[in-house]
Protein backbone atom coordinates (compact mmCIF):
# COMPACT_ATOMS: atom_id res chain seq x y z
CA UNK A 1 0.00 0.00 0.00
CA UNK A 2 1.36 3.22 -0.95
CA UNK A 3 1.91 6.12 1.73
CA UNK A 4 0.17 8.79 1.88
CA UNK A 5 1.33 12.27 0.83
CA UNK A 6 1.72 14.35 3.77
CA UNK A 7 2.32 18.08 3.53
CA UNK A 8 2.98 20.76 6.30
CA UNK A 9 0.84 24.21 6.10
CA UNK A 10 2.24 27.18 8.45
CA UNK A 11 2.45 31.09 8.25
CA UNK A 12 5.51 32.67 10.57
CA UNK A 13 7.11 35.96 10.14
CA UNK A 14 10.19 36.85 8.89
CA UNK A 15 11.78 36.27 12.31
CA UNK A 16 9.97 33.32 13.26
CA UNK A 17 7.01 33.93 15.41
CA UNK A 18 4.14 31.40 14.56
CA UNK A 19 1.67 33.11 16.78
CA UNK A 20 0.69 35.94 18.58
CA UNK A 21 -1.41 35.50 22.38
CA UNK A 22 -1.32 31.30 20.99
CA UNK A 23 -3.08 32.33 17.57
CA UNK A 24 -1.40 32.35 13.77
CA UNK A 25 -4.63 34.04 12.37
CA UNK A 26 -2.93 37.25 13.56
CA UNK A 27 0.11 36.77 11.15
CA UNK A 28 -2.53 36.26 8.22
CA UNK A 29 -4.78 38.32 5.91
CA UNK A 30 -6.96 37.34 2.97
CA UNK A 31 -3.96 36.22 0.50
CA UNK A 32 -3.15 33.92 3.05
CA UNK A 33 -6.47 32.45 3.79
CA UNK A 34 -6.62 32.18 -0.18
CA UNK A 35 -3.83 29.75 -0.25
CA UNK A 36 -5.03 28.01 3.05
CA UNK A 37 -7.88 27.02 0.62
CA UNK A 38 -6.32 26.27 -2.18
CA UNK A 39 -3.88 23.76 -0.29
CA UNK A 40 -7.10 22.50 1.33
CA UNK A 41 -8.95 21.97 -1.68
CA UNK A 42 -6.18 19.31 -2.80
CA UNK A 43 -6.59 17.53 0.92
CA UNK A 44 -8.81 14.25 1.39
CA UNK A 45 -7.87 14.99 5.25
CA UNK A 46 -6.30 18.00 7.74
CA UNK A 47 -3.89 16.62 10.13
CA UNK A 48 -4.22 18.74 13.23
CA UNK A 49 -2.93 18.71 16.75
CA UNK A 50 -5.23 19.06 19.77
CA UNK A 51 -3.91 22.56 20.92
CA UNK A 52 -4.03 23.96 17.48
CA UNK A 53 -7.73 23.21 17.23
CA UNK A 54 -8.54 24.58 20.62
CA UNK A 55 -6.10 27.83 20.24
CA UNK A 56 -7.63 28.32 16.88
CA UNK A 57 -11.12 27.44 17.78
CA UNK A 58 -11.56 24.92 14.66
CA UNK A 59 -15.12 24.78 13.06
CA UNK A 60 -16.83 22.82 10.69
CA UNK A 61 -14.57 22.74 7.18
CA UNK A 62 -16.28 25.00 4.29
CA UNK A 63 -15.94 21.25 1.91
CA UNK A 64 -18.31 18.79 3.33
CA UNK A 65 -16.49 15.90 2.35
CA UNK A 66 -12.99 17.34 4.24
CA UNK A 67 -12.23 15.49 7.36
CA UNK A 68 -10.07 17.02 10.07
CA UNK A 69 -8.41 14.26 12.18
CA UNK A 70 -7.42 15.96 15.44
CA UNK A 71 -4.37 14.42 17.13
CA UNK A 72 -4.36 14.22 20.96
CA UNK A 73 -3.07 11.81 23.78
CA UNK A 74 -5.57 12.72 26.12
CA UNK A 75 -8.35 13.45 24.36
CA UNK A 76 -9.60 16.91 26.42
CA UNK A 77 -11.27 18.22 23.68
CA UNK A 78 -14.88 20.10 23.42
CA UNK A 79 -16.38 17.56 22.00
CA UNK A 80 -19.88 19.68 21.46
CA UNK A 81 -18.34 22.16 18.92
CA UNK A 82 -19.69 21.98 15.67
CA UNK A 83 -16.28 20.55 14.05
CA UNK A 84 -17.24 17.21 16.14
CA UNK A 85 -21.25 17.66 16.46
CA UNK A 86 -20.67 17.72 12.17
CA UNK A 87 -18.98 14.88 11.43
CA UNK A 88 -15.82 16.28 9.90
CA UNK A 89 -13.84 15.52 13.30
CA UNK A 90 -12.29 12.47 14.36
CA UNK A 91 -9.90 11.74 16.81
CA UNK A 92 -5.98 10.23 16.07
CA UNK A 93 -4.72 9.09 19.76
CA UNK A 94 -3.32 6.18 21.47
CA UNK A 95 -4.60 2.74 21.78
CA UNK A 96 -4.60 3.58 25.91
CA UNK A 97 -6.31 6.79 25.35
CA UNK A 98 -9.90 7.63 26.84
CA UNK A 99 -12.93 6.91 24.93
CA UNK A 100 -14.36 9.98 22.93
CA UNK A 101 -17.89 9.84 21.57
CA UNK A 102 -16.61 10.51 17.99
CA UNK A 103 -15.17 8.45 15.43
CA UNK A 104 -11.39 7.67 16.13
CA UNK A 105 -8.11 6.13 14.81
CA UNK A 106 -6.18 4.53 17.82
CA UNK A 107 -2.34 4.05 16.85
CA UNK A 108 0.81 3.52 19.29
CA UNK A 109 0.70 2.98 23.42
CA UNK A 110 1.73 6.38 25.56
CA UNK A 111 2.42 7.90 22.01
CA UNK A 112 0.47 8.10 18.75
CA UNK A 113 1.94 6.06 16.15
CA UNK A 114 1.40 8.60 13.44
CA UNK A 115 2.59 6.72 10.44
CA UNK A 116 0.32 4.01 11.06
CA UNK A 117 -2.00 6.22 11.94
CA UNK A 118 -1.52 8.10 8.78
CA UNK A 119 -2.01 5.04 7.10
CA UNK A 120 -5.76 4.39 8.74
CA UNK A 121 -6.83 7.95 7.40
CA UNK A 122 -7.58 6.47 3.58
CA UNK A 123 -6.57 9.65 2.34
CA UNK A 124 -3.92 10.33 -0.37
CA UNK A 125 -3.18 13.55 0.17
CA UNK A 126 -2.94 14.67 4.30
CA UNK A 127 -2.93 18.39 5.13
CA UNK A 128 -0.81 19.01 8.45
CA UNK A 129 -1.98 22.72 10.01
CA UNK A 130 0.55 22.06 13.16
CA UNK A 131 1.34 22.96 16.16
CA UNK A 132 4.73 22.80 16.19
CA UNK A 133 4.82 20.18 18.20
CA UNK A 134 3.22 17.71 15.58
CA UNK A 135 5.31 19.26 13.03
CA UNK A 136 8.44 18.38 14.77
CA UNK A 137 7.01 14.44 15.24
CA UNK A 138 6.02 14.15 11.48
CA UNK A 139 9.61 15.28 10.83
CA UNK A 140 11.53 13.64 13.03
CA UNK A 141 9.67 10.54 11.59
CA UNK A 142 10.68 11.36 7.91
CA UNK A 143 6.81 11.43 7.37
CA UNK A 144 6.84 14.94 5.58
CA UNK A 145 6.73 14.95 1.92
CA UNK A 146 6.10 18.98 1.76
CA UNK A 147 5.87 21.93 3.04
CA UNK A 148 4.04 24.95 2.25
CA UNK A 149 5.12 27.87 4.03
CA UNK A 150 3.18 31.46 4.37
CA UNK A 151 6.28 33.74 5.44
CA UNK A 152 4.05 37.10 6.62
CA UNK A 153 5.03 40.53 5.85
CA UNK A 154 4.74 41.82 9.52
CA UNK A 155 6.71 41.54 12.79
CA UNK A 156 5.40 41.67 15.79
CA UNK A 157 8.26 41.93 17.72
CA UNK A 158 7.53 39.12 20.40
CA UNK A 159 9.20 35.69 21.06
CA UNK A 160 7.12 32.49 20.63
CA UNK A 161 7.51 29.28 19.28
CA UNK A 162 9.35 28.36 15.62
CA UNK A 163 6.53 26.14 13.92
CA UNK A 164 9.16 23.10 14.39
CA UNK A 165 11.47 22.20 17.11
CA UNK A 166 14.45 20.82 15.57
CA UNK A 167 14.04 17.28 14.20
CA UNK A 168 17.14 14.52 15.66
CA UNK A 169 18.33 13.94 12.25
CA UNK A 170 18.68 16.60 9.13
CA UNK A 171 16.03 16.52 6.14
CA UNK A 172 16.82 17.92 2.88
CA UNK A 173 14.05 19.88 0.87
CA UNK A 174 14.43 21.03 -2.27
CA UNK A 175 12.38 24.68 -3.38
CA UNK A 176 9.71 23.66 -5.80
CA UNK A 177 7.66 26.89 -5.74
CA UNK A 178 7.36 30.40 -4.64
CA UNK A 179 4.69 33.07 -5.26
CA UNK A 180 4.20 36.91 -3.44
CA UNK A 181 0.82 37.79 -3.42
CA UNK A 182 -0.57 41.18 -1.39
CA UNK A 183 2.66 41.31 0.24
CA UNK A 184 2.63 37.46 1.63
CA UNK A 185 5.82 35.12 0.20
CA UNK A 186 3.87 31.62 -0.33
CA UNK A 187 6.99 29.17 -0.63
CA UNK A 188 6.87 25.14 -1.24
CA UNK A 189 9.42 22.66 -0.19
CA UNK A 190 9.61 19.22 -1.47
CA UNK A 191 11.21 16.29 0.45
CA UNK A 192 14.48 15.36 -1.53
CA UNK A 193 14.48 11.27 -1.20
CA UNK A 194 17.17 9.30 -1.90
CA UNK A 195 16.61 5.79 -3.10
Amino acid sequence: MKRAQVELCMISTPDGVIDVDGRSRPLGGPADQARLVELRAAADVVLVGAGTVRAENYGTPSRSDLRIAVVTRSCALDFSTPLFTSGSGLVVTTVDAPDVPVESVREGTGQVDLEAAIARLDAGLVHVEGGPQLNATLLDADLVDAINLTISPMLFGVNGPSWATAPHAAREFALAWTEGRDGFLFARWERVRTA
